[in-house]
């Protein structure tokens, strides 16, 4: 979901309402933009992490580790 909004000199004010169902106290995420669109890449390069600590075989047994499912 993105929101538009602005920052008035103190602090970061929405140009829309917050949109039905959304908890007080949910935490959210400012990216400041140029007001240009990111390219494709820079938007894969935030949702990436760095894969020290995850098991071995996280890639075989994805299901396991996210659902819960028995190992294959």
């Amino acid at each position: 979901m993105m929101l538009k909004g602005h920052f008035d000199g103190d602090k970061i004010v929405l140009d829309e309402p917050m949109p039905a169902g959304v908890a007080p106290n949910t935490p959210v995420r400012i990216v400041i933009g140029n007001g240009q669109q990111a390219s494709l890449f820079d938007r894969l390069l935030d949702l990436a992490v760095d894969d020290d600590g995850l098991p071995a075989d996280y890639a075989e047994q994805h299901e396991h580790y996210v659902k819960g499912t028995p190992k294959r």
